[in-house]
């Protein structure tokens, strides 16, 4: 398999005629992540991992993204994904909306009820090469006693194996688990599953213990062609500090950093100022404002969060047409 390492490119321009926003752009490799210092409460039991797993398959199934790895840790998730950057943002909005109304409704009040989630373009092979292991590594790196293949909550049983039973079909007692179609579910049950009445997922997606499997979506044969061989991805799995570091940096820089309020206003004052000769943002079009925002980030690396608030756009926006 061909796999298309270019960074995406992204061209934003205005018709004349209807003023719309015109965007091409070709499908890349995005790392995801939240932060999990501001989601300490992202899982709080079986039942919330369980819950956010599914969530997965409904963003899979409904944002024309395509998974290729993830994780899910008890403070946040990790995925990498094959997607243009709207279809990236379309799956990012789909999880943190149908994860913010089951956490409203299944925590106690004070409890973490919202997640962020930050991405970036992942910008050649190596750096693919180490964003893959370093999501599936995740539970192991941060001190549980599992290995990557053995986790339950994240895609990393499936790589580089033969014949095998993948670890959601092994109940507690060590049975197997046959699993069910999707469609075979009542509709109450069904809804109740996929935690939205918004979207759906193929009646053909198997289902075991509650949890639409991760073999239903996972584009498995796309992760193995990154490293190619057993041998390879073996050398990738026991990945240095100054691997993880890259990733981190990466990450680091895809969050952006968070200003003052007022020295962020400033800031965008003056960039305004010298770009379109006056430093009210409110006068400036939308397409306008994408120009300042896509300035302030390229110079000062704003966070998308402050970006959309200095300029006055929505944050979805400020996503798909920022980076």
């Amino acid at each position: 398999m061909h796999i298309n390492i270019s960074v995406i490119i992204v061209k934003v321009a205005e018709d004349k005629n209807e003023g719309r926003l015109i965007m091409n752009e070709t499908k890349s490799f995005f790392h995801l992540f939240a932060d999990g210092a501001l989601s300490a409460g992202f899982i709080l039991s079986i039942k919330d991992y369980v819950a956010v797993m599914n969530i997965v398959a409904v963003c899979a199934a409904n944002s024309g993204a395509t998974v290729v790895a993830f994780s899910i840790e008890d403070t946040h998730p990790h995925f990498l994904v094959f997607a243009t950057r709207q279809e990236c943002v379309r799956f990012l909005e789909i999880f943190e909306s149908i994860y913010r109304h089951f956490a409203t409704r299944s925590r106690p009040k004070g409890f973490c009820s919202y997640i962020k989630l930050e991405m970036y373009p992942v910008p050649d092979e190596q750096s693919l090469r180490n964003v893959g292991v370093y999501v599936i590594n995740q539970p192991t790196k941060d001190g549980k006693r599992v290995m990557p293949y053995d986790y339950p909550w994240g895609s990393g049983c499936l790589y580089f194996r033969g014949r095998f039973v993948p670890v959601w079909l092994i109940s507690e007692i060590g049975s197997l688990v046959c699993p069910v179609p999707f469609s075979s579910i009542g509709s109450v049950r069904q809804r109740e599953l996929l935690h939205t009445r918004q979207y759906s997922i193929p009646g053909e997606w198997l289902v075991a213990r509650d949890l639409i499997l991760p073999t239903n979506y996972v584009d498995v044969q796309m992760f193995e062609s990154i490293y190619k061989t057993h041998n390879a991805f073996r050398v990738f799995l026991s990945s240095n500090k100054s691997k993880d570091d890259e990733v981190r940096a990466k990450i680091a820089e895809a969050r952006g950093v968070m200003l003052e309020d007022t020295e962020a206003r400033q800031i965008c004052g003056d960039e305004c100022l010298a770009l379109f000769g006056n430093r009210n943002v409110r006068r400036l079009s939308p397409i306008q404002r994408l120009r300042l925002a896509q300035a302030l980030r390229r110079k000062h690396r704003l966070s998308m969060r402050q970006l959309a608030s200095v300029v006055r756009l929505p944050e979805a926006e400020v996503r798909r047409y920022v980076s």
